[in-house]
């Protein structure tokens, strides 16, 4: 079969809470079409489907079997440690060094709870690789103090990873990002050489080419695009499995200081009990643990 086209989802984790990172990754192969991607993930047995779907809250088992098989898959190579999949998604040793919190990446060997990860084989694809963004609460919380919100911050990492992908894709798949449904004006500011034409703006599609000098990308934002495009599917899969890992080790450190600490998912609710549990934490490590987003948060969590 001729391998003619550049295909690549495009999706994302930790969106919402307030504990742990937000991951954005991209996954990307060649194939022969489309059609031709859709047909040999499901002709395959991988057990890939949406993150939601996978994931099953307090047994990783099922989204790691997915996401380290995918990992390997993709790169040619399992990832051995949390460490390795963070550097695969661009997040290197010294950015968790000074968070205690964040270090013994190296010593979290994988699988963690999965038997096995079985060998991918998808006949017509030719894998080409994974990257993404692991952005921390720190990070996150000095975006939003400079001026940006969170949409800003994610279209801004989606807009690199477009670039990741390469010049020529035939169809980049995302995930429609928090409901937002026009993406022309934020693509002309990541490509602001670029003529971003509009093929479709609906309820359920935006579909946009981008276009300059050297570069044709098609460009689709669909809802729930992990249901529809199995790289999207996939990246989501990775993304949550890197937040999972980071999650882990979070909990490992606190509940140590703590043992009668009940792990954290991150999520709003649940942190709120977690952070009233572990008592009141100074401005440095509040900013470094605890997403903020406005001064009455801040307040708030100084106040817990």
């Amino acid at each position: 079969m001729p391998v003619i086209m550049l295909l690549a989802g495009i999706d994302e984790a930790g969106y919402g809470p307030t504990l742990g990172p937000l991951a954005v990754v991209a996954t990307r192969v060649h194939a022969d079409s489309v059609a031709a991607l859709v047909a040999g993930f499901a002709a395959s047995s991988t057990g890939l489907a949406d993150s939601k779907r996978v994931h099953r809250p307090g047994d990783l088992g099922p989204l790691e079997r997915v996401a380290l098989g995918g990992l390997a898959w993709l790169t040619g190579t399992p990832p051995r440690s949390a460490a390795e999949v963070f550097a695969l998604l661009g997040e290197e040793p010294d950015q968790r060094a000074d968070t205690a919190w964040m270090t013994g990446a190296d010593e979290l060997l994988l699988p963690v709870a999965a038997a096995e990860c079985p060998i991918w084989r998808v006949a017509g694809i030719v894998p080409a690789g994974v990257a993404g963004s692991l952005v921390q609460p720190a990070t996150y919380n000095r975006t939003l103090r400079a001026g940006h919100n969170k949409a800003e911050l994610e279209l801004d990492l989606v807009g690199a990873l477009l670039t990741w992908v390469g010049a020529h894709a035939g169809e980049i798949a995302v995930d429609r990002l928090g409901g937002r449904r026009y993406y022309r004006d934020a693509l002309q500011a990541r490509f602001p050489a670029a003529m971003i034409l509009i093929e479709e703006e609906s309820t359920v599609l935006s579909r946009y080419r981008i276009c300059h000098e050297g570069c044709d990308q098609s460009v689709a934002f669909a809802v729930d695009g992990e249901s529809l495009n199995p790289l999207t599917a996939l990246a989501s899969c990775i993304a949550k499995y890197a937040r999972e890992l980071h999650l882990l080790l979070l909990n490992r450190h606190w509940c140590a200081r703590w043992p009668q600490l009940k792990p954290t998912a991150g999520y709003p609710e649940d942190a709120r009990r977690w952070l009233a549990a572990i008592g009141p934490l100074s401005p440095e490590v509040a900013h470094a643990l605890v997403r903020t987003e406005t001064s009455r948060e801040r307040r708030k969590v100084a106040s817990i």
